[in-house]
């Protein structure tokens, strides 16, 4: 019996210097990760990569092939829908007045209405005459796009 009694305080022992085990790392809430945003897209280079090219980067255009566009009417009417409308249809919404011209201004509706209205505000704040400042919408984009047909 003794050695049964030794063995249980043995068995005690050990089981009491044993440390004890770590707390487990508390749970992490779920909470939701914050949302990406997307940066709005650069007018600027928007401009150098479609437009700069007929119009120059000045906007001044090379005479006979493509217009001036520094305070043209299409870009300093306060009304973007004009302006919207040539840069999503092209030339075709000017007209006769197209003729003018021996470059044809291409239809720019594989840009989406975000990329439409940042080009469309760095343009008028660029060389409307005078400046607006005023940003032209993705909304605003999305209903020129709706509309059929000229202007």
């Amino acid at each position: 019996m003794r050695i049964a009694a030794v063995f249980t305080l043995i068995a005690l022992a050990a089981a009491c210097s044993r440390s004890e085990s770590a707390p487990s790392p508390p749970e992490k809430k779920n909470t939701p990760a914050p949302a990406a945003t997307t940066p709005a897209p650069d007018g600027e280079k928007l401009f150098l990569k479609n437009c700069a090219t007929c119009h120059m980067a000045n906007g001044g255009g090379v005479p006979y092939m493509q217009p001036n566009i520094r305070g043209s009417a299409w870009i300093s009417n306060p009304n973007p829908q004009p302006l919207l409308s040539l840069i999503l249809r092209g030339a075709v919404v000017m007209g006769e007045a197209a003729n003018a011209y021996d470059n044809k201004m291409p239809p720019f509706e594989h840009l989406n209405d975000a990329e439409i209205a940042a080009l469309a505000t760095r343009v008028r704040e660029r060389f409307a005459k005078p400046p607006i400042a005023k940003p032209v919408t993705p909304a605003e984009v999305a209903q020129a796009r709706s509309r059929p047909g000229l202007p």
